[in-house]
Formats: C-alpha cells, structure tokens, sequence
C-alpha cells in the first residue's frame, strides 16, 4: 500500500494525553492523521475521502495562511453548570464542582480590546442569573457578545427581550433537527417543542441567529438538510453550522465511530441538497475564504469549511451559480502563488481582482460581498450579515484524537475559563481541559 505523506505535525495521545509526533498521510485515495503512543499503540483518524481535494486545499491553506495570526474571537466559559444532561455533551456539564467565572474576571479580560467577538458559552450560560450583566459588560467594552445556547431560556420572550435590550448581538442555537428521536437520544429528552418556541421568539425579535446542529452518525445525518432548508426560509438565520461530534467530555463514552469530521458532513449535505452544495464549489470557495483570512489576518482552522448560498423562492442558489468559479480558482492560485514568492502586494492584486470580477458579476452581488467584508474588518458580527444569503459552516471541535499542532496555532477561537486561564487557541484548551476531566495533571 503506497503512502504519501502530506506533512508532519505533533499531536498528542487519546489516553494518556503526552505529546507525540504524528502525520498526515495519503492512502488509497484517503487522507489520516497517523500517530503512534509509546504507551499505548497505534491511533489513526480519518480526514477526507476525497485525498486529492483535500491535499490541494491543504497546500493552499498552509501557503497563505504562513504565520500565527493575533487571536480576536474568545470563548467565555462561563460556567460548568446546565439545564441539560446531554449524553454526548462536550463541555461535561453539572460533572465537576467547578466555580463560575466571575464577571469581575471577566472585564479585566474585555480592558483594552475593541471589535472582538466574545463567545458567551457554559456549558449553558443562561442558568448564569448575571447574564444580561455579563452581555452588557461585553457590548458596553465596544466587543460582540454572542450568545451560544441550548435555547431552553430563551423560550421565554421576555428574558430574551431582557438580554438583547441589554446588547446581545446574536445567539448561536444548538439546534440537532426536527425530530424528537433525535433528541431523545443526544440530549436526553424531547426538546423539539420548546426549541421551536425559541426560533419563533428569536425570529419575532430579528436577532441574527447560527443553527449549530451536532451531527451524530447514525442518529441525525437526515437532519441536515430540513434545517438547512429551515435557515434558508427565515432572514433572521444568519448561518448554519454542522458539528461533527467529536470524542470529548461526555461524548467519550460513545463508539468512536459515531465521530465525524467536516468533510464528510459536506458529502451529506451535497447530497441533501442534490448538488446544489458540491465538494468542488466548496473547495474552490474555502480558498477564497482562507484567501480573505490571511489578507486581514484572521486566524481561523483548517477544518472550519464554509460555503454560501442565496435564498430563493423555490430552491437553493448556490454562490457558484452567479460568479465564475473557473476564473475565482484562477485568481485564488495566482495569489498563492504570489504570496510563495514573496511577491510584494500580493494582497493589493488580490483584491483588486475579486473587485473586478464581483462588478462584472453585477452591482447587487458586489454589494453583498462588500457588505460580508465589514465583517472581517470589524469583527464578525452576524447582525451585519445581509438577509439575501446564509453562510453554511462544516464545523470541527479538537480532541485527543484530531489535535494537530500546525493547525491548532491558527485556531479561530481563543478560550477563557476558571480553570485554564487564557488560552490563544480553543483546540489546545480542549485538549487541556479533557485531560483535566480525565484526571491527568
């Protein structure tokens, strides 16, 4: 069996947590992260199906994304404690006697920073009876306080009037599907009922809405799609987000295999949506995206694909059906290209071209990219998203068994918590607060 190997890294061990070397390799057309513990054996994760797209977008990522980007996204953990007893939580809720994160912490951390985007997280930061506090401390420090929740609080209007008058930019909803099967089996309870409550109210108050759905393979892959088609009827749904579950905190306990990693969701999506969300566009796409990135100097991980689409009466319009991909991939290459070389305003040439191309492709689209720019300028900030189009996300939590350092040193999330301070990369925090859990010092 013939091997390439595409690049060497450093991961770490599912069991005992040491650093160990590792590497990402080819093989019959598939791409693994190989890593051998002296303890405990051989680990192998699968990263792609598809060897070739994978590689080619690799190589692109690691050439203009060629440095560490300063960190201007941070998850808050503000407490342990939730409403739920999820058996695939990630975040092991109500399982440590852990003490909040105290507001007083947390405007010490906000000093000085302006346009970052704050991750209100807990486990589920709603049971935090100072939330309305901690969102006005986060928006008052000129910063973006979104909002990640189980949305069971939320189903209350006015605590959600209560928390957007105090400047909630936008919510980040946990959302699995439209079945109650589903969430029988991930998080314990029929939820539906209640989850549909809170869609009405956060549609009733315009606030810029993510639809994060936690894909486990075997139970709720066929829920992909109706909630995509959901977020593409409702203007208030900014983005949708499919998280592969992934071997962390609670999770631990299910078979490995139930995990999934980003590139296959993109599989099942493209095939939900009868093409109309293809690999190929995704591909060329994500390179515009990491293009964009390292031009404004944003960090953000290799596995965090996106794609965008436009809303339409009666079906799907992809971003690829109105710019000409052929030529997008054409000016994307040259750039990396240019940025190998060293080529002195490689970026200017760059945006340049997207400028020229966005114009002959009509006003109208112009002005929605321009109006996803100021974004990336200002913080990422879902409320000055356009209503015309919804960004897809094929998302990725580290673990023991994905962690890869090259990778990790660009992570698009910081994290702060009690128990591990600050960290620069939201993937090394995983993995240090799993080995915490795990019992490891």
């Amino acid at each position: 069996m013939r091997t390439k190997i595409l690049r060497n890294t450093v991961s770490v061990c599912p069991e005992c947590f040491r650093s160990i070397p590792a590497r990402v390799s080819q093989r019959q057309g598939k791409v693994w992260l190989e890593k051998t513990c002296p303890e405990h054996g051989d680990f192998e994760l699968l990263l792609s199906n598809h060897g070739s797209c994978f590689s080619e977008l690799s190589e692109f990522y690691f050439s203009v994304i060629d440095r560490t980007n300063p960190q201007r996204d941070y998850i808050v953990h503000l407490t342990n404690r939730c409403n739920l007893d999820c058996p695939i939580c990630l975040a092991d809720a109500n399982c440590r006697q852990l003490q909040d994160y105290p507001l007083t912490d947390l405007k010490l951390f906000l000093k000085g920073k302006r346009g970052y985007k704050i991750d209100l997280m807990g486990a589920e930061p709603t049971v935090r009876d100072d939330l309305a506090e901690i969102i006005h401390a986060v928006k008052n420090s000129g910063n973006i306080p979104a909002l990640h929740s189980n949305g069971l609080a939320l189903a209350d209007l006015d605590y959600l009037k209560k928390l957007k008058q105090a400047g909630l930019k936008e919510v980040h909803l946990q959302f699995d599907g439209f079945d109650d099967k589903v969430y029988e089996t991930i998080r314990g309870k029929k939820l539906l009922a209640v989850k549909l409550r809170t869609l009405e109210n956060l549609d009733r108050l315009n606030l810029a809405t993510n639809l994060v759905v936690t894909v486990v393979r075997g139970v709720n892959e066929q829920e992909m799609g109706p909630v995509l088609e959901y977020g593409m009827g409702h203007d208030f749904v900014k983005e949708v987000f499919f998280l592969g579950c992934r071997f962390l905190g609670k999770a631990r306990e299910l078979q490995f295999s139930s995990c999934m990693m980003p590139d296959e969701l993109i599989d099942i999506i493209s095939e939900q949506t009868k093409g109309a969300v293809s690999r190929e566009d995704v591909k060329v796409f994500q390179k515009l995206y990491f293009a964009l990135l390292s031009v404004f100097s944003i960090r953000k991980c290799f596995y965090i694909q996106h794609y965008l689409v436009f809303r339409q009466k009666e079906r799907i319009c992809p971003i690829s059906d109105l710019i000409d991909f052929t030529r997008l991939e054409t000016i994307l290459d040259d750039y990396r290209d240019q940025r190998k070389a060293g080529k002195a305003f490689a970026s200017v040439r760059l945006l340049l071209a997207l400028t020229g191309l966005l114009l002959w492709a009509g006003p109208a689209l112009f002005r929605e990219f321009f109006a996803y720019g100021i974004p990336f300028v200002r913080g990422f900030d879902l409320s000055r998203l356009p209503a015309r189009s919804i960004l897809i996300g094929f998302i990725s939590a580290c673990d023991p068994y994905s962690y890869d350092e090259e990778i990790a040193r660009n992570c698009g999330k910081g994290a702060v918590s009690r128990e591990t301070g600050v960290q620069d990369s939201g993937a090394l925090d995983n993995v240090i607060r799993d080995k915490l859990f795990r019992g490891f010092r």
